[in-house]
């Protein structure tokens, strides 16, 4: 199964075992990556405008599917690794950028799940685009992180992501740890956790480093949780509603989930979402969505039991598998 490989630094109780000494490595099949980067989020695709023109649904959606595209395009996956394709040298630089950083951003939500349990980490500016957040204190002029998650227990976590293909991990991290540790509070409580990961697109192997800053303190955030979670599952009901497809109800092993199709002609993929989260959101159940993620086993498990099928389950209840698996 293919590996992708990190080292992680200066994470406290109760984060302190992901710690390394060294460079450890996580299993990531291209698969994984399609599920991450298709729910992280992203405003590279989602302007103002294209809502303006298309509505907030097509939009995502439409963005959905390119960012599945970007990996398509530029991963090379095999049996012992994962590696930027050399069609990224080809490239102009304003291209390389977008996909570094959406790249960087589903490697960083990867981690997320693998090495502290995040099941739905989200790209604020997607929060933003629905209302779902806003900054209560503006002491410093800092650009904020990217990202946002909570646990099943209720904390809050930050993370930054920076994604490259030249090897600047060293530099990058600064950057990346100055702007995790902008965030003082997310709704009154202060994040458990501030992660900066700068990951190293290489052309043999992927690379990251992952560090937990200390808090520079300057902003706060107000963050609806209902709309929290509607931000986050939008991308599903967002493709469904583009393909104009209804959802069928599939069963893999003992899992329930509504799914649908992709077809183009460089992706066939099937994306589901497990019925019982299905179901709270349509009911706008929020608050028992938190009592299914503990329920579930952790992504390490989840991805260890499935290592050899064509299949991708996250403990947020996102399923993609290739078409006709």
């Amino acid at each position: 199964m293919p590996r992708i490989y990190y080292t992680a630094n200066n994470y406290n109780n109760p984060f302190d075992h992901i710690n390394t000494n060294g460079e450890r490595f996580i299993r990531c099949r291209k698969l994984d990556l399609y599920r991450s980067i298709i729910t992280v989020g992203s405003p590279t695709f989602v302007s103002w405008r294209a809502i303006r023109q298309n509505g907030l649904f097509r939009t995502i959606s439409t963005a959905i599917i390119q960012k599945a595209l970007l990996v398509q395009a530029n991963i090379v996956s095999s049996p012992i690794g994962m590696n930027l394709h050399p069609i990224f040298n080809g490239y102009i630089s304003d291209q390389k950028r977008i996909v570094s950083y959406n790249l960087g951003m589903a490697f960083a939500k990867i981690y997320a799940e693998r090495l502290l349990n995040i099941p739905n980490l989200t790209h604020l500016e997607t929060l933003k685009k629905i209302n779902a957040v806003t900054f209560v204190k503006q002491s410093g002029k800092s650009k904020e992180p990217d990202l946002v998650g909570m646990t099943s227990n209720g904390d809050w976590h930050v993370f930054e992501a920076k994604g490259m293909s030249t090897n600047k991990l060293s530099s990058e991290i600064v950057v990346a740890k100055n702007q995790a540790n902008q965030i003082a509070t997310i709704h009154g409580q202060a994040p458990t956790s501030l992660s900066a990961c700068a990951t190293y697109l290489g052309p043999n192997r992927i690379l990251s480093l992952i560090e937990d800053p200390e808090s520079g303190e300057e902003k706060s955030i107000e963050l609806k949780k209902d709309k929290f979670y509607e931000g986050y599952y939008n991308s599903f009901f967002a493709l469904r509603e583009l393909i104009n497809q209804k959802s069928k109800q599939t069963r893999f092993e003992n899992i329930e989930f509504q799914s649908f199709d992709i077809r183009t002609d460089k992706l066939n993929l099937t994306i589901g979402l497990e019925t019982e989260v299905y179901e709270l959101l349509q009911e706008k159940n929020y608050e028992l969505i938190v009592e299914f993620y503990a329920s579930k086993r952790n992504t390490n498990q989840i991805s260890d039991g499935l290592e050899q099928e064509e299949i991708s389950i996250g403990q947020d209840g996102f399923i993609v598998k290739y078409l006709n698996y």
